[in-house]
This record gives structure tokens, sequence and C-alpha cells, in this order.
């Protein structure tokens, strides 16, 4: 007979008892043990929008842009981990993504509180109204454990005990995690179960739907994707140093149809004229500026012989650039000024007082690099050149460009930096018969819009440096494509 192999020798009471613990574990770990049971998802269904059946995926309903209410009736089914009924009590966390839920309402009294609603029986109905809503859309729900104390008694999360399991020394709301709310009437966690309704059709947002139709956007902070499908054209109007400027041609008439892309630096591959086929980023206000941050895009290059779509310039008058809603339906666009000249007083020494002279219009009056408005003396002297057309004040300049202009009536700021042999400061006083660029919005300050010259096609004057006369949009700034920083001189 052969002896068994070396280190494989067992008694048989040894084995015996292996067997026996293997059989052990084998069983523990099989389905004899039952079925698992309890709450691990839950079904949602939108069953209606606005009174309506929710609408096919080819049929969208408008983006929605935070101003008005849209209402979505809906059902809610628990669910064990067999995709079975569970008997869940309890209430659950709604939400909508993208968008925001307002509130919750149900047909059973008390069932539904501000943004949750209570199942019975494992299931629930009611209608939810959201707002902000766009693309494919779903409704969230989830068990955060949250239980709301009955009216007029002291909840649970803050009653100054520690009421949930011994060894957790965390009491009440916001220190004990199990606390969703300081109404919270149980310590404990929720199962955080969760479950999304089939996607709710809503169209992209368009340019103007980001802009919101007023100062701010409607979608702050989000990361969005801008409707550019056909028939919608968005056209590239200027290609700068730090991002480039874009234009929907479709519905122009309205305003809002303009957005500033800020990509840290030039966008590679990219001319003025190009189509943009996808756009997509995070949208942001910087100071009054609505622009869209880490944008993706793709572009429909513009080819020679091609008709340049990008549109005309409008041509601002004084009731416009007086008027704060007309101006931020031009917020990112082509506008251009005629017949306006530099201030007579525009220079680098120190303002005497609140007096200005063509070589003195610094109100940084201590020399330490900027206007401090807590100051009597220097707050006093930015605030009258602000308010003098003569006067364009020397650290804004120096700063980031900006001087001011007038024509008797009405003033604005322009930036001609991009205009490397025009000096304003050796024109001071002089008329300038055209200035067109990209408008830009700073809260900052009285005067919150500039005018930012794209290019040299831009600025039309006498002087070097300048164009005799403006040329057509088709023609002007309609340079090579950008590899490079195309605006290196202006960094």
């Amino acid at each position: 007979m052969r002896p068994p192999a070396r280190g494989c020798t067992f008694s048989a009471a040894l084995s015996a008892t292996f067997s026996a613990a293997l059989s052990a574990a084998l069983a523990g770990c099989g389905g004899d043990g039952g079925p698992l049971t309890g709450v691990s998802s839950f079904r949602v269904e939108v069953v209606s929008v606005n009174g309506a059946p929710p609408p096919p995926a080819a049929l969208p309903l408008p983006a929605n842009r935070g101003d008005t209410a849209e209402e979505w009736a809906f059902t809610i089914e628990a669910r064990d981990p067999a995709g079975r009924p569970a008997p869940f009590d309890g209430m659950v966390r709604l939400g909508v993504e993208p968008g925001a839920v307002i509130d919750v309402a149900s047909e059973e009294e008390g069932a539904a509180v501000g943004r949750n609603i209570r199942l019975r029986g494992g299931v629930a109905s009611g209608v939810v109204r959201v707002t902000a809503v766009y693309g494919p859309t779903r409704l969230w729900v989830e068990d955060i454990g949250y239980q709301p104390a009955p009216r007029g008694r002291k909840p649970v999360c803050a009653n100054g005990l520690n009421d949930d399991a011994p060894g957790d020394v965390l009491v009440d709301f916001p220190a004990d995690p199990g606390c969703a709310f300081a109404d919270d009437d149980t310590e404990e966690e929720g199962s955080f179960s969760a479950g999304n309704s089939q996607p709710v059709a809503y169209a992209l947002p368009t340019i103007a739907d980001v802009q919101g139709g007023g100062s701010t956007t409607p979608y702050a902070f989000e990361g969005i994707q801008i409707n550019t499908a056909a028939p919608r054209r968005v056209v590239v109007t200027r290609v700068a140093s730090d991002g480039f400027y874009v234009t929907d041609l479709t519905g122009a008439d309205g305003g809002y149809n303009h957005l500033f892309a800020f990509n840290f630096n030039t966008p590679a591959n990219m001319r003025v004229c190009d189509r943009i086929e996808y756009l997509a980023g995070t949208v942001n206000e910087f100071f009054g500026f609505t622009e869209l941050s880490f944008p993706s895009y793709e572009i429909a290059p513009f080819r020679s012989g091609d008709e340049c779509p990008v549109p005309e310039p409008r041509v601002l008058d004084a009731p416009t650039i007086a008027d704060p809603v007309a101006m931020e339906r031009l917020e990112s666009g082509l506008v251009r000024v005629e017949g306006y000249h530099i201030s007579a007083n525009f220079g680098p020494k120190p303002a005497t007082g609140s007096s200005f002279a063509p070589d003195r219009s610094n109100c940084d009056l201590n020399g330490d690099g900027q206007i401090d408005f807590a100051s009597a003396s220097e707050g006093r002297c930015a605030n009258a050149c602000s308010d003098d057309p003569e006067c364009s004040e020397w650290t804004g300049y120096s700063a980031r460009g900006n001087y001011k202009i007038s024509n008797g009536s009405s003033m604005i700021q322009v930036q001609t930096g991009t205009v490397s042999a025009f000096d304003p400061t050796s024109h001071r006083g002089e008329v300038l018969g055209a200035v067109t660029g990209t408008l830009r919005n700073f809260s900052g300050g009285s005067l919150n819009w500039t005018i930012e010259a794209r290019c040299p096609d831009d600025l039309a004057c006498e002087a070097s440096g300048c164009v005799p006369a403006p040329k057509p949009s088709k023609e002007a700034c309609v340079r090579a494509r950008s590899l490079d920083d195309n605006d290196a001189e202006t960094n």
C-alpha cells in the first residue's frame, strides 16, 4: 500500500472535526438560511407631467429656467433584494437630477413633509413640484432615516439625549449622523436604499436659457450641456487669450443669446466664424458676468469661400447704455459705439484731491497700488472721477486696461489692449470713429460695462494702429486658425 504523502497525514478524529466545521460554514453561506429581506430599492414612476402623459424623447418639453414649477405625479413602491414588494413603512427623501424639488404633496393627510413623503405598506403616491429641469431628468428617492416628530412633541434629535446605540456618543442634530434634521424623531440612520424614475424628456438649455433672461443664470455652478443641435446655429465671434465668445443665431431677436466660455487660455484650432456643434461646461457668475468654465466643445470649421455667419455688431446709443436690462440682453455679444472720445484727463500722476488734469487721474493717492474706498480722500477722488465724463481713473487702466470714452450724453469703458500699436493716453481727448468688441459686465463700480476690442480691426480712428473705418463682421478679426496664444502680446 502507498504511504500517504508527506505533510498530508490526518487522524480520523481530526478529519471528522474539519469536515463538520466546513459543512457548518457552507450551510451558513448557502440558501438554507432563507431569503434576504427588508427594503433594498424603490421602484419610482412618473405617471404624468403637468397633467399630461410624460413626453416622448422625440418631443421634449422646453428646458425650465427655474422661474416656473413643473408638476410631476408619481408612484413609489419599496422592493426587497429579490425585487419583490417590501412592506416598508417610513419617510423617503425626493430629489430630481438635474434640477431642484420645491415641495411634495399627497392626498394622505400628513404624508408629505417638505421634500419627503411617507410610504405605508411599501407604497406611496403624490405630486412633486420641480424647477430648473432640463435634458433627460429623473426623480430620485432615498431612505435617509427621517421620521418627523409629531406636532407639539420635542423631537428625539433635539432633546439633548443620546437615544440610539449605547456605543454612540453623538447627541442630536447635527452631531449625530442618524439625525437628518432637527425635527427628526429617531437617531437611527436609514437604510440609504434608493431608486429613480424613467427619464422625463426636457430639451437641453439654449444659450438664452443659460443667460436666464435676467442678470443671473438659473444654472449657477451646474455642469450642463448647451443645446447646439440644428436648427440652432452657434457661431464663434471672438477667440481670446482666455477663452472664446459665441452667439446663437437662432431666435436672436429676444437677446440673451451670447456667451463667454472661459478656457483659461486660447482654445486650440479655433477661428472666428467657426460653428460650435457641441458645447458643455460649468456655468458661473463672475462678478455679474455669466460664463461657461472648463468648456468641452466640438468645432465645425469655417472654410475659405464660405459665408461667415458672424452677425453685425449692435450699435449702442445713450438710452441703451443707460438701460441695464437692454445691456444685459447684449452681454458677451458684439457691440459698437461711434463718435465717442477718450477722456481728456487720463494720466498716471496723482490727482489733486478731486481735481484732475490731462496727466493726473490717479486716485491711488498714497501709492500703495490700489484705491482704498474706506479712505475718505481716495474714495472721494474715485467717485468724482467715475462721475466725470472727462476723467478716466488711472489704476483701472493700469490693472485691467480699461479706460473711459464718452460723447457728451453717455459714457462707457473700453479695452483696446489687443490693438498693440495704439496708446490711448497719447490720444486723450481725441474722437474715435468707432470701437467694436464683445460686451463684458463687471459688477463693481458705477460703470459696469466694457467693450473689449477683439483685434486691430475693431478700432477705427485716425491714429496709428487704427483702421480707417469699421470692417464688416464677415471680415473683421477673421484670422488664421489658432494653434498657440494669438493674444500673447496682451497677456
